[in-house]
């Protein structure tokens, strides 16, 4: 809802933050592939009933970015701020690669260069900016519940 309401306002040179995709990303760093297609499978869902597009579209395509991003390639090669920042930018192009094809695929007119120079792009940049920001709450969230489940 935070998103469909108040994020769509924010706009930077084409790009809005999704916060769904960050959470969905950023989880599946923090608690692996697993938990993050959970939360990718719902939050597509609501994102997909929330919007005009096609239902499951939204879905696959986080999804399939969740997978990319909670894979371990990369570890080593860096700190894990740069590697997130990395592994976010190349997760949201995927996403909205994805996402663009399967609007394709279903009859939707696309100007595929306007909208990778306009909209990918810049979200992914912003995306990539966003989530060291995202990530901490979600690290501080992990750690509670970690503690919760064996104070139990």
């Amino acid at each position: 809802m935070i998103q469909s309401v108040l994020l769509t306002k924010l706009d930077l040179w084409g790009a809005r933050p999704d916060l769904v995709l960050l959470v969905v990303l950023v989880w599946a760093g923090v608690r692996g592939v697993g938990e993050g297609a959970v939360w990718a499978f719902i939050g597509g869902l609501v994102v997909d009933l929330l919007s005009g597009g096609p239902l499951g579209a939204t879905v696959l395509a986080l999804l399939t970015a969740t997978f990319l991003a909670g894979q371990p390639w990369g570890r080593g090669l860096g700190s894990p701020t740069v590697l997130l920042l990395l592994s976010t930018f190349f997760a949201t192009v995927v996403f909205h690669v994805v996402l663009l094809l399967v609007l394709a695929w279903t009859g939707y007119g696309l100007d595929w260069v306007g909208v990778i120079l306009r909209v990918v792009g810049p979200s992914a940049l912003l995306n990539a900016l966003l989530a060291p920001f995202v990530q901490r709450p979600l690290i501080w969230l992990d750690r509670s519940l970690r503690r919760e489940r064996f104070a139990l």
